[in-house]
């Protein structure tokens, strides 16, 4: 299937940085991925290359003793100038071709990363949840302790109440007393 804007997301693409060297008539270019998938790359480096160009591109896969080697296009050289030093490209390859077990070799390395990223996105979901647990329990004690608050001020309140009846009471007795004439 020739390359075209329909398969351009055929496949996942995987933010990874892995350094590279791409081989084309004499010239090489060397710098880091942006993304990987197994139908291209992503990158950045300090050299342009021309378009539609044939390349070798070399990719040192992180944990392999040799570099992983595809033979593609050059499908998009230009440069770039968001927070990056000046002169600086995205190139964009598409594989054509692996050599060896090179396309067995970046699927694994890609599944591998895909488990890592859904790894950390579990952690992270936990990590989170756990979080929000912790704020609810702190919720709901901060509330239990309010209304332990409120419940003794109430009770202190009904205690001086209690208190001022009594007295109040003790008063008009009192006063009911000296009111009444003394038996002879």
């Amino acid at each position: 299937m020739p390359f075209g804007a329909s398969d351009r997301r055929m496949r996942s693409r995987y933010k990874v940085q892995v350094p590279f060297l791409l081989k084309s008539s004499g010239q090489e270019v060397r710098g880091t991925t942006r993304n990987i998938s197994l139908l291209g790359i992503s990158a950045v480096s300090d050299s342009s290359v021309s378009q539609v160009q044939p390349v070798q591109c070399l990719l040192d896969l992180p944990d392999s003793q040799r570099p992983l080697v595809a033979h593609g296009t050059v499908i998009r050289c230009e440069p770039l100038s968001q927070k990056l030093p000046e002169g600086s490209h995205e190139i964009g390859v598409f594989f054509k071709e692996f050599e060896g077990t090179g396309e067995t070799d970046l699927t694994r390395f890609l599944t591998h990363v895909l488990q890592e990223e859904q790894n950390a996105i579990q952690a992270g979901y936990r990590a989170l949840k756990q979080r929000v647990a912790a704020r609810k329990k702190k919720k709901r004690l901060e509330a239990l302790e309010k209304r332990k608050r409120k419940l003794k001020r109430l009770r202190r309140r009904k205690a001086r109440l209690a208190q001022q009846q009594k007295k109040k009471r003790a008063r008009k007795r009192t006063s009911v007393r000296s009111k009444r004439p003394k038996k002879r």
